[in-house]
């Protein structure tokens, strides 16, 4: 599949080699200097656009919860743009009173919405299959 510009490989990645801004940039740039080859970023993909080669398995997405701490909230509808570019259109992220509320039925969990805030007010929290999680993975993720 195509990358959906969520930004996730970037939370996960543990050395910071991922670099990332879903809003102004096309894809993830990787810095190989510090890349160490774990392949997280590719076993946490939602669209399975990163592959991975060796060592972990693809992510089964079980359920995701997703909340908004309106009192860090700044209105900046970056969250909003994020999710236009991911959803190509039907965000999940809206404004009310110059407040992000995001509708969950049309939520997707990819974490667009909560890589890019600037105050980190979104938090997307995923559970995997525990079937499938071995290794270095966690069946739990939390962005950010």
């Amino acid at each position: 599949m195509k990358c959906i510009r969520c930004g996730t490989c970037v939370k996960v990645c543990p050395t910071d080699a991922i670099k990332f801004n879903p809003i102004t940039d096309e894809k993830p740039t990787v810095d190989l200097d510090k890349c160490i080859l774990c392949e997280l970023c590719g076993s946490h993909c939602p669209t399975m656009a990163i592959p991975v080669l060796w060592s972990l398995p693809a992510r089964k997405l079980e359920r995701h919860t997703i909340s908004v701490d309106r009192n860090l909230c700044i209105g900046c509808s970056l969250c909003v743009d994020a999710c236009k570019i991911t959803l190509k259109g039907d965000q999940a992220p809206f404004l009310k009173d110059g407040l992000a509320y995001i509708d969950e039925k049309k939520c997707i969990g990819c974490g667009a919405c909560a890589t890019t805030c600037p105050t980190e007010c979104i938090r997307v929290v995923k559970f995997y299959s525990p079937k499938v999680v071995k290794g270095r993975a966690e069946e739990v993720l939390m962005l950010p």
